[in-house]
C-alpha cells in the first residue's frame, strides 16, 4: 500500500520545478512547431477549426499546465530508479499513448491529411521525449 510522500517520493519543490520546466518547454516547442514549422499545413485546417476569436488562451494554458503536472506525477509513480534514461523511456511511452489518443483520433474524425497527422505524431514523440529527459533530470528519485 502506498504511503504518502514515501513510495511516490513526493518533493513539492522538485515537482513544481519539473512541472514548470515542462510547461515552459511545451509552450516554446508548440509555438515553434505550429506557428513556424507546420504553419502552412495547420493553416489549411482553418475551415474546420474553431475561429481564433473563440479560442480560450487561459484554458489552453491551464490544459498545458495540467498535462505537464500529470506527466511529472506519472513519472514519479512509474519510474523505479529515476534518472534521464528512465525519464526518456517514460516520455516515449507517454508519447505513444498521447499520439494514439490525439493524433490518430484527429485523423479518424476530421479530414486531416495522413501526412499531417504523422507529423503531429513525430513532433509529439520528440516533445514527450524531452519532457521525460527534463523530468528525469529535474526530479531524480535517488537523492
Amino acid at each position: 500500500m502506498l504511503k504518502p510522500n514515501q513510495d511516490m517520493n513526493l518533493n513539492p519543490r522538485r515537482l513544481l520545478l519539473a512541472t514548470a520546466a515542462i510547461f515552459v518547454f511545451a509552450l516554446l516547442w508548440n509555438g515553434l512547431v505550429h506557428m513556424v514549422i507546420l504553419r502552412d499545413a495547420d493553416a489549411a485546417l482553418a475551415g474546420i477549426a474553431r475561429p481564433e476569436a473563440e479560442r480560450s488562451l487561459w484554458l489552453s494554458l491551464l490544459l498545458t499546465a495540467g498535462i505537464a503536472l500529470l506527466f511529472v506525477l506519472s513519472y514519479i509513480r512509474c519510474a523505479r530508479n529515476g534518472g534521464i534514461k528512465e525519464g526518456l523511456v517514460h516520455g516515449l511511452s507517454f508519447a505513444v499513448l498521447a499520439g494514439l489518443l490525439v493524433d490518430l483520433n484527429q485523423y479518424l474524425l476530421y479530414p486531416v491529411p495522413g501526412s499531417l497527422a504523422a507529423q503531429w505524431f513525430l513532433f509529439g514523440v520528440v516533445e514527450f521525449a524531452v519532457y521525460g529527459i527534463l523530468a528525469g533530470w529535474l526530479y531524480p528519485k535517488q537523492s
